[in-house]
């Protein structure tokens, strides 16, 4: 433990001039508040639509700054930093990161056939809504900070967002959007699950997430499916995305 708090202790360049780094001061790094994007916050005060704002999540801790975990992880992402980031990826890091709505981002990027993609549209941007509150609120809960924070020399693909690490907002999204498209086309369930894992690991590779904040996102996800299967409005939209997929493929293959 010692010798990685050193370790930690030396990739803190501010804990460095005190000369005297401990555990704690090392766990006590968080997302500061003056980073967070101010228009993340107005999402914060605004709340969803229909689920209640106060809906109980619960999720494990993320691992403690100076723990074994944090620097494996943070090894990883060196990893992922020299081996992983191909043109291919680096672009598809790119476009997930733009700004504007992820749902369409998500569905306008991904393994659909143009059936499924119009008649999920709908369904995913309602839940993308509905569950944005909560990404935010989870993150201000954590306040982990970035990679890059416990390992400034981390290279990044992309800037770092402006708001905490845990959970991942992408991985969340991403993993939601992949049920609810299983829901609609279960033949394909495994195909949108792994887009979704990609998407989440992509986030990684970019030096923007730890693992475990991905792990934590598909967690949430769950949760967040969960509740939104308990919105009557929510249901009708997936009953009436399901339905719409089934006759529009019919349509197709007559034709085909």
């Amino acid at each position: 433990m010692l010798r990685f708090a050193l370790t930690v202790f030396m990739l803190l360049p501010a804990l460095l001039l005190t000369g005297n780094s401990t555990a704690a001061d090392i766990d006590s790094v968080r997302f500061r508040e003056s980073e967070w994007d101010a228009q993340l916050l107005y999402y914060l005060q605004k709340g969803p639509r229909h689920l209640d704002r106060n809906l109980h999540v619960e999720l494990p801790d993320y691992p403690a700054n100076s723990s074994e975990e944090t620097a494996r992880e943070l090894r990883l992402l060196r990893e992922y930093s020299q081996t992983r980031r191909d043109d291919a990826t680096v672009e598809r890091i790119h476009i997930e990161a733009r700004h504007g709505d992820f749902a369409e981002i998500y569905l306008d990027n991904g393994p659909f056939t143009g059936e499924l993609r119009t008649a999920a549209r709908y369904v995913v941007t309602f839940a993308n809504k509905e569950i944005f509150y909560f990404i935010l609120r989870e993150k201000k809960r954590f306040s982990r900070p970035r990679p890059s924070a416990l390992d400034p020399d981390l290279e990044l693909v992309i800037p770092n967002p402006g708001h905490p690490a845990y959970p991942s907002g992408h991985a969340t999204q991403a993993m939601l959007f992949s049920r609810i498209m299983a829901l609609v086309d279960p033949d394909n369930a495994s195909m949108y699950i792994h887009y979704a894992e990609d998407i989440a690991q992509r986030r990684e590779i970019a030096g923007v997430h730890y693992p475990s904040d991905s792990r934590a996102g598909r967690l949430l996800a769950d949760v967040l499916l969960d509740a939104l299967l308990t919105v009557p409005e929510f249901s009708e939209a997936l009953n009436s995305a399901q339905e719409s997929f089934r006759t529009d493929k019919k349509v197709s293959m007559n034709h085909d």
